[in-house]
């Protein structure tokens, strides 16, 4: 199976279509997978300063490496792949971008090959090809330094279900046997044309719009390897591997509250209050199925208890201080504040940061004051919350605890601000 995974990504590495020219500086949304100050953040309520080291595993052309260099300034880059054709395109893209990285042709099973630990793991679109995907979560732990972070993921069983049809209709037509080929992708385009428009399973799995584009052929329809799980045995997996369960990527995704109709009735309201954070996952896993990816943050040190900010004391808040979350600061963002500063228009967040902000929400004048204030430096809190008072109008003067409510924990609670506090858990890295 390896062979033909390995001659699938030689003919055409994983996003390989992406220009070496392509960056994405400016784009917040796609870096917030790939940043690892966010998850550390989650688990720590506090963000490592020292550069990282970072290992992108199954790094196909380059594109997820290149993501990883913009969304940690200054980390220690290196990139594997079992395709060698793959790993060349990665150092090539990364050298184009002024970046470094040191390339490894290794299959994950490998990976000890390496011989040294990691701060941050980012293993995308790799794990539900593994035979077991446990063993792989066993080895990338054993890869991390004591408190390090793994971002991976797995097919959702529930989601993909259409494709996984579509792929055994390629098997019973005899075009799994070998890698991918343009005659395969032909016949696959014969079918889907030939298929009434109105059937359920072509509007799962056709996109007329790709017909002609062999990614979508090889990572879909002709996709060796490709297997499903589910939220339970995610779970399963990474208990014996070590690894704590930190959260989904895509956290305002799996909000299961969003696709009921309030007030929920008090089964509902109980079950969404009590449930293990695996029960509501499984729940909108089965309910909704919408992502076709389990996409998670996990590490060997568990999340701390700290408590939230809305608990905080005053004495508490004195020794707090607020960051920008720094995929944030891009220029369509710092413009968009220029201007609603001045016009007392209303900002949408959720282009920037889809992962924590519905596309509804919008953020008044005072927290874009706010995000401004920080764009610069970090403040302690008591020093960014004198500076927002200070643009309030004359006669609107606010108790500070007000102030904090409406400026700044929205921002905190969408992940747009960090708040570290001394007596935070400190996590050595």
């Amino acid at each position: 199976m390896y062979d033909l995974i390995r001659q699938t990504y030689e003919d055409h590495p994983y996003q390989g279509a992406v220009a070496l020219e392509a960056g994405f500086r400016h784009d917040a949304a796609a870096h917030f997978p790939f940043a690892a100050a966010i998850p550390f953040y989650l688990r720590d309520r506090r963000v490592p300063t020292a550069p990282l080291d970072i290992l992108d595993v199954g790094c196909g052309a380059g594109v997820t490496t290149l993501l990883l260099a913009e969304a940690n300034p200054g980390a220690c880059l290196v990139a594997m792949d079992l395709s060698a054709r793959s790993v060349q395109q990665t150092v090539a893209r990364l050298q184009t971008q002024g970046y470094t990285v040191a390339g490894h042709v290794l299959a994950l099973e490998d990976l000890p090959q390496l011989g040294r630990q990691f701060d941050y793991i980012n293993c995308h679109e790799v794990l539900y090809l593994l035979p077991d995907p446990g063993l792989g979560l066993q080895i990338l732990a054993q890869a991390l330094k004591p408190g390090g972070i793994l971002r991976a993921n797995l097919h959702s069983t529930h989601a993909r279900a259409p494709m996984y049809r579509a792929q055994t209709l390629m098997a019973l037509l005899g075009w799994m046997e070998t890698a991918p080929t343009p005659t395969a992708y032909a016949a696959i385009r014969d079918w889907m044309v030939a298929l009434r428009d109105d059937l359920p399973f072509k509007q799962a799995v056709w996109r007329p719009e790709r017909a002609h584009d062999p990614d979508y052929f090889n990572n879909n329809f002709l996709f060796h390897g490709d297997k499903g799980f589910t939220v339970p045995q995610l779970f399963d997996f990474l208990n014996p591997s070590g690894l704590h369960f930190l959260g989904m990527v895509d956290r305002r995704g799996w909000d299961l509250s969003d696709w009921l109709t309030s007030p929920f009735p008090d089964r509902i309201a109980e079950f969404l209050a009590n449930a293990t954070p695996m029960a509501q996952l499984h729940a909108h896993d089965l309910i909704v199925g919408n992502h076709r990816l389990l996409d998670f943050w996990a590490s060997p040190v568990p999340k701390g208890n700290a408590p939230e900010p809305e608990a905080w004391s005053e004495e508490r808040w004195a020794h707090a201080s607020a960051t920008l979350n720094p995929i944030l600061r891009v220029a369509p963002l710092a413009a968009l504040l220029q201007k609603n500063l001045v016009t007392y228009e209303p900002l949408t967040l959720h282009s920037f940061l889809p992962q924590t902000t519905a596309a509804t929400e919008q953020l008044g004048w005072l927290p874009q004051l706010c995000l401004r204030q920080l764009w610069s430096e970090h403040l302690p809190v008591s020093t960014l919350m004198a500076q927002v008072a200070a643009g309030l109008p004359p006669g609107s003067a606010l108790p500070m605890a007000v102030l904090r409510q409406q400026a700044l924990l929205p921002l905190v609670r969408r992940l747009a601000v960090f708040l570290e506090c001394p007596g935070s858990p400190q996590t050595v890295y």
